[in-house]
């Protein structure tokens, strides 16, 4: 799967389900690549987020790849599943994959790799 695929299935996936972002700047590249239902944890106590996702079932943890994001997105993965709701976990590793450290560089990646040959 490509990372055009994958988006795909991320803007797919993001009519029903929530993604739950680190920050403004993640929130506003995932907009931009036309990715809905993006809610951020800046300013939120990580114990209220299953309140906040209350009636939403399905949630995608969507953090940065770095330590910070990994501490955040194994604390949120427990919270969250301890309170039933299905996490759709699989978009984290396949950014990994494609050298996607950052939520918020997704957009740039994306559009870096819409350039036609020969340009910049």
């Amino acid at each position: 799967m490509g990372l055009s695929e994958l988006l795909d299935r991320l803007r797919e996936l993001s009519k029903t389900a929530v993604v739950v972002v680190e920050g403004k700047r993640d929130k506003e590249a995932l907009k931009k690549l036309g990715i809905e239902n993006v809610i951020t944890i800046a300013g939120k106590r990580l114990t209220d987020l299953a309140d906040i996702l209350e009636g939403t079932p399905q949630v995608i943890p969507l953090f940065d790849l770095d330590e910070h994001g990994e501490r955040i997105h194994k604390k949120v993965v427990a919270i969250l599943s301890s309170q039933g709701y299905i996490l759709i976990d699989e978009f984290r590793e396949k950014l990994k994959e494609y050298g996607v450290v950052y939520v918020e560089d997704l957009y740039e990646k994306v559009r870096g790799a819409k350039k036609p040959a020969g340009s910049g």
